[in-house]
């Protein structure tokens, strides 16, 4: 292949990749506009009679507060690669720990498949097609709640 033909190739793809985003509405849309601000956290334990504060904005993951009577839960999104996992087992000592990752709950924190839909979502995303983000959020739930104070079907759809 002549550098002439690998030039044209190159140009047609680069042209390719920005008709798309143009005509897509991909360029200067957010990553996170399929989740605004967490509403959908705020939502579930507003439904299930928590009252609810947010965490300092700095904090990463940003956890949002539910209290109901004696019963405390947190809940925040965490990186679908699972960088947030040793510092979830320790905060969470003494507590349930769950994940609800790709519209199920789990004890322990999937990474391979989240992540390959993760770098797959994005790479779709930079040539302009618009996927949903993986979404991986953690709840940690206090001992004086019962074993699950909000029903399995509406964690699961946290994510």
């Amino acid at each position: 292949m002549n550098r002439f033909t690998l030039s044209l190739a190159f140009g047609l793809l680069l042209v390719l990749s920005v008709t798309l985003k143009v005509l897509g509405g991909g360029i200067g849309q957010s990553v996170t506009e399929a989740h605004p601000a967490n509403e959908d956290i705020a939502a579930l334990l507003r439904n299930n009679g928590f009252a609810f504060s947010l965490s300092e904005p700095n904090t990463d993951p940003q956890w949002f507060y539910g209290t109901k009577g004696t019963c405390q839960l947190q809940i925040a999104d965490v990186s679908p690669q699972g960088w947030h996992r040793s510092a979830l087992d320790w905060q969470a000592k003494g507590r349930l720990l769950l994940y609800s990752v790709e519209g199920k709950l789990y004890e322990h924190q999937p990474i391979l498949m989240p992540m390959v839909h993760h770098y797959f979502g994005r790479a779709m995303r930079y040539m302009g097609i618009q996927i949903r983000p993986v979404m991986a959020r953690a709840i940690i739930i206090g001992p004086q709640c019962p074993a699950l104070p909000i029903a399995t079907v509406e964690l699961e759809g946290l994510s």
